[in-house]
């Protein structure tokens, strides 16, 4: 069995596949070993699980509704705390996915999920009610949680002018300060130390004084990060409150539609993390939706929840019975003898009997039908068609200089024109225009010609609608470094 069919978490970290390199052994290696991490906790801790009746999920995109949109902006106007959260492509590493969660004061709450890669266009209503929608979300009065540097993981999302940039709201990344806070929380555990003074503790922590947490205590685990190393989102959840989180879908196809109401994927779709992620799994609930098409090998793999890890070089897709064979009822159809029916056997050539034509009643060129004469007039078309004869064009009469000529004068105008609606993209100087051609009609990009320009890559469009449609459909940094070497490869298949 080859170790595409292997679940990571259940591979030998020392012994990867031979054919592989050392990079990416060594990638191999660390991916098995978070699988393996990650399928040992599920085993061990209760999974985190909120009910449905206390949030909502809604998937922004360009087949989102007005009403839905105006929706969320009436709760958001009465909200002033939001999570955040952003994901990745895994083909591209383009941000594709940012999550954002609203706290109010009272349950449900809103989990927005906007689909980059599927916005509408900048001149539709759609468009600017979710400028107004971040508007809100990002006065300065508001206060954004994240754990991680939320500027950097929203600053690719300047290009899509969503929102404004800088963010005028308050941040607080829960990460850089979780390490100091759990160790301030271990020293004021009130089951094992119950008559530590407050004052103390709240003095060694604000001088940064190293706490042995270990030694205060015991009910609680000690840190497995060194001190100022920031947590794992998993591990804070584990060691705080015993409970697990599926990390193991952080990577993966963010950018193909999630919303199942609206998804244009066909064999694809049930491989899309609509399907598994922790987040949108709510629509399962609601929607109801049975795939019973899906090949038995990849729902086993559903189950076991180890989606997330099968190889990008995997060639296995899921079997969908699109083309059902029929059953044939042979009853319904009636056995034809070999032996062909001569229908010229069927009637005699004598059982008709002609009547006889006197000749010489009738002209040369006339005949007789139902005691009505009728004249021949073939003599006639045939000097009609002799006379119809296809005049030349007239630009056939040009000499090959003047064509060329005007040509020319031709061309020199329309490259005027190339670049009258243009867009910019950061450029790989690996990449060959052929290739740059081939990522533009894989996006359907109606564009005109496309140059270098230094380092960056000018495309012109046809008309400013094709311009606008390609500065949504096209990231930033579609032709990066990385990116070359997907699309070396995706071309070469």
């Amino acid at each position: 069995m080859s170790d595409k069919f292997v679940p990571y978490h259940l591979r030998d970290i020392h012994n990867p596949p031979a054919h592989l390199d050392a990079t990416q052994k060594s990638n191999w290696i660390r991916t098995a070993q978070k699988a393996k991490k990650n399928y040992q906790h599920q085993q061990q801790y209760p999974a985190f699980n909120l009910p449905t009746s206390s949030y909502e999920v809604v998937y922004v995109n360009k087949s989102t509704t007005s009403e839905a949109l105006q929706k969320l902006i009436d709760h958001v106007r009465h909200c002033h705390e939001f999570s955040f959260d952003t994901e990745g492509d895994r083909s591209s590493k383009q941000l594709a996915l940012i999550q954002i969660q609203t706290i109010p004061r009272q349950l449900p709450c809103f989990v927005i999920l906007f689909e980059l890669l599927h916005l509408p266009l900048h001149d539709t209503l759609i468009f600017v009610k979710i400028r107004q929608l971040f508007h809100l979300i990002f006065q300065s009065n508001n206060k954004l949680y994240s754990w991680g540097p939320l500027r950097v993981e929203l600053s690719p999302a300047v290009n899509y002018e969503l929102f404004e940039w800088p963010i005028k709201s308050q941040i607080f990344d829960i990460q850089r300060d979780f390490s100091k806070w759990y160790t301030w929380a271990l020293s004021h555990c009130e089951v094992c130390s119950p008559s530590l003074i407050q004052h103390n503790v709240i003095h060694e922590v604000r001088l940064n004084t190293n706490i042995n947490s270990c030694s205060k205590c015991t009910c609680h685990e000690a840190s497995p990060y060194g001190p100022g190393e920031k947590w794992g989102l998993q591990d804070a959840l584990i060691y705080t409150c015993q409970l697990f989180i599926d990390k193991s879908m952080t990577v993966s196809s963010w950018a193909k539609s999630l919303d199942p109401l609206h998804s244009t994927l066909s064999t694809t779709a049930s491989t899309s993390p609509s399907s598994t992620s922790s987040l949108s799994s709510s629509h399962h609930d609601n929607n109801d939706i049975i795939n019973t098409n899906i090949n038995p090998q990849f729902f086993k793999n559903v189950i076991d929840n180890d989606l997330e890890f099968i190889s990008e070089d995997s060639d296995d897709d899921i079997a969908i019975n699109q083309c059902r064979t029929m059953p044939v009822n042979n009853a319904l159809y009636e056995q034809i003898s070999d032996d062909e029916i001569d229908f010229n056997h069927l009637v005699k050539p004598n059982e008709f009997g002609c009547a006889p034509v006197n000749n010489d009643a009738l002209n040369n060129n006339e005949f007789v039908v139902n005691n009505h004469y009728m004249v021949d007039d073939v003599n006639e078309k045939e000097e009609k068609t002799t006379t119809k004869t296809k005049t030349p064009r007239k630009h056939q009469h040009r000499s090959l200089q003047a064509r060329h000529r005007r040509n020319h004068q031709r061309n020199t105008i329309l490259k005027k024109y190339r670049y009258h609606y243009s867009i910019k993209r950061k450029w790989y100087p690996r990449f060959t225009m052929f290739m740059v051609r081939q990522i533009l009609r894989l996006y359907r990009v109606n564009y005109k010609h496309v140059r270098n320009d230094g380092d960056e890559l000018l495309i012109g469009l046809k008309d400013r609608l094709s311009r606008d449609r390609a500065h949504h459909q096209l990231p930033w940094s579609i032709f990066n470094r990385h990116s070359y070497f997907y699309y070396r490869d995706v071309f070469r298949r």
